[in-house]
C-alpha cells in the first residue's frame, strides 16, 4: 500500500512538472480537442476579418503595386468597431547626414485586454515623396506630409496587427466583401510621376503596348502576377 503511494505521488509530481514545463497531454482525447478548438479558432478569426473589411468602403483603401493597402479612414472605422484603442509616443527623428529625414512612431494598442506594439515610419527619402531616383531636393518635401505618413502607419501597423489576418490580404477578399475594387484608387512606381492620366505615366500594356493609367496598372497587378496590362487586355484574359 505504501509503495503505491509512492507511486500515485510520483504520477502526480511529473503530472505537476509537464504542466509547470507547458508540456501538452498527447493523447488522442487532447489531439481531438485541440482540433476542434484550432477550427473554432480559425472560424472566428476569418470572421473577424471578414466584418473588418464589410465595414470598409472602396475609398479607404488604395492599391499600391497591385497589393490592397487599408488607409487610415478605414483603420479607424476598424477600430471603432471592434474597440481598439491606442496609445502612441512622440516620434524619434532620424536625421542622415544627406538632410534626409525618417519618422518612426512606436505605440500601444489594446484590444479586449490584449495589448501589442507596433512602429510606423516614412521617410523622406522614401519614392512617394522624393520621387523615382530622388529627383526632388529636400526642399520640395512636406516635412509634414512624412510625420503625418509615419503617425498614419503606425496606427494601421497596430490595427492590422492586432485583428487577425487584415496584413497581406489580396484584391479578392475586398470582391467578397463586395468592394467596388474598380473605384479603388491605384498607384505603381514603375513612374516617376504620379498623375493618373495614362499619356503621362509613361506605363505601357505589356501585350499590346498601349498606354496604361497609374489606376489600371496597379489593378492589372494585382490580378496578374504584377504584370501590367490596358484594360482590353484584361477583359481579353477575363480579370476584369
Amino acid at each position: 500500500m505504501e509503495e503505491n503511494m509512492i507511486m500515485t505521488q510520483n504520477t502526480d509530481a511529473v503530472a505537476l512538472v509537464q504542466q509547470e514545463a507547458g508540456i501538452l497531454d498527447t493523447s488522442f482525447d487532447n489531439i481531438m480537442y485541440l482540433a476542434e478548438k484550432a477550427e473554432k479558432m480559425i472560424d472566428a478569426m476569418n470572421k473577424i476579418m471578414n466584418a473588418a473589411v464589410k465595414i470598409t468602403s472602396e475609398h479607404d483603401w488604395v492599391l499600391i503595386g497591385g497589393k490592397p493597402y487599408l488607409q487610415e479612414s478605414g483603420a479607424t472605422k476598424v477600430a471603432r468597431l471592434f474597440g481598439i484603442s491606442w496609445q502612441i509616443e512622440e516620434p524619434k527623428v532620424i536625421c542622415d547626414s544627406d538632410g534626409y529625414k525618417t519618422y518612426v512612431f512606436k505605440g500601444r494598442f489594446s484590444m479586449r485586454g490584449q495589448f501589442i506594439e507596433a512602429e510606423g515610419s516614412r521617410s523622406m527619402k522614401d519614392e512617394f515623396f522624393a520621387g523615382k531616383d530622388r529627383k526632388k531636393s529636400i526642399d520640395d518635401i512636406s516635412e509634414r506630409n512624412v510625420r503625418q505618413a509615419a503617425y498614419t502607419n503606425c496606427i494601421n501597423n497596430g490595427i492590422k496587427r492586432i485583428i487577425p489576418n487584415l496584413r497581406n490580404i489580396n484584391i479578392s477578399v475586398l470582391e467578397e466583401a463586395r468592394l467596388d475594387t474598380a473605384k479603388i484608387s491605384g498607384y505603381t512606381f514603375k513612374s516617376s510621376k504620379s498623375n493618373t492620366e495614362s499619356q503621362e505615366t509613361g506605363l505601357k500594356c505589356e501585350n499590346c503596348g498601349a498606354n496604361v493609367s497609374q489606376k489600371v496598372a496597379s489593378y492589372s497587378q494585382s490580378y496578374f502576377g504584377g504584370h501590367i496590362y490596358c484594360m482590353d487586355c484584361q477583359k481579353k484574359a477575363g480579370g476584369a
